[in-house]
């Protein structure tokens, strides 16, 4: 009878530090999700995957919550009732069946944890790939570009595959002068 008390003993310490690591955990995911998820999410360049994103982050907070209320049943279960007339095998089926009680949510409570820490996972994996994957702006310099016969044209310069300077994709002349601009002036546009 010792140990059966003792097992439910142990199962709800165990569901107790259970418990409060996951709920660490997710105070820790929450906050980052706060103060940084909106600036991040916005970097993923494909609203279908942003979305996927989304959901995933609601699975995964579904999932934790379920793990923090299955561990809290499972320290905090049903509590033996106290009675001056326990026989011997009553309170010994009343403590197995808490123990069995205790011991099946403190299962589903890491069973939903792990569940959540890897959706949580898949997350930042799929950011991760969808920035990642994304293609490479070069950056450009717009300029006013004036060739030798003076006209001038404004836009982003560049070079063909053979080396000449292009504006706007368009191959330039000999070259007289270079300005470097943040816009191109009106009348160059």
């Amino acid at each position: 009878m010792i140990f059966a008390t003792e097992q439910l003993t142990r199962v709800r310490a165990s569901a107790t530090a259970w418990t409060g690591t996951v709920g660490t955990l997710l105070g820790l995911f929450g906050a980052v999700a706060v103060v940084g998820g909106t600036t991040k999410l916005a970097d993923v360049p494909n609203s279908t995957l942003r979305w996927v994103i989304v959901s995933l982050v609601t699975i995964a907070g579904l999932l934790a919550g379920a793990s923090v209320v299955s561990g809290v049943r499972a320290a905090h279960g049903a509590s033996l009732r106290t009675s001056d007339n326990w026989s011997g095998s009553a309170y010994r089926a009343a403590v197995v069946k808490n123990t069995d009680d205790a011991l099946n949510c403190l299962r589903w409570a890491r069973w939903t944890g792990l569940a959540a820490a890897l959706t949580i996972f898949s997350i930042g994996l799929l950011g991760l790939i969808s920035v990642a994957l994304q293609s490479k702006q070069t950056a450009t310099t717009t300029a006013v570009v004036v060739d030798q016969t003076g006209t001038a044209t404004c836009g982003p310069i560049g070079r063909t595959t053979d080396g000449q300077l292009t504006v706007n994709g368009t191959p330039v002349g000999k070259v007289r002068d270079i300005t470097p601009v943040t816009a191109c002036p009106p009348e160059h546009r």
